[in-house]
């Protein structure tokens, strides 16, 4: 499983989290496990929100029901408040690779076996143009 965390201004999350949770349920090679919406105070002390407490977030979106398993401990909580900026709120979304399952039944196939994955631990921004130089390759 993976922890995804992106930020939004206040003003925009409800905006960021149903684009963010569309596209992720859409994907099909990933699960959506637990969501989390991650907000630090002035003093940097954490506080989340189950995603059906947003208020207008919820509303007419039955998906969003079933995305909270409490997977997502109060230490990621922390660990996230610690990687925010104050007056941006943080969504954490914990996600279950399943094309990692194909894999590693495909190397099984060929008495294999996937033993690691390594992961970048942190994402800086990423330039629009520089997306479009990768889409072209």
């Amino acid at each position: 499983m993976e922890l995804i965390v992106l930020t939004f201004p206040p003003a925009d999350l409800k905006d960021g989290v149903r684009a963010t949770l569309d596209q992720l349920t859409e994907l099909g090679h990933m699960r959506v496990v637990d969501v989390l919406v991650i907000r630090a105070d002035a003093a940097g002390r954490a506080r989340s929100m189950e995603i059906g407490d947003v208020p207008g977030l919820a509303e007419g979106r039955s998906c969003f029901s079933g995305l909270t398993s409490g997977l997502i401990t109060e230490t990621d909580v922390d660990d996230v408040a610690a990687l925010v900026d104050c007056g941006t709120d943080a969504l954490a979304v914990l996600v279950q690779l399943l094309w990692v399952n194909d894999l590693a039944g495909l190397v099984a196939t060929t008495n294999g076996s996937v033993v690691a994955l390594t992961h970048v631990h942190t994402v800086h921004a990423v330039r629009p143009s520089a997306l479009a130089v990768l889409d072209r390759d």
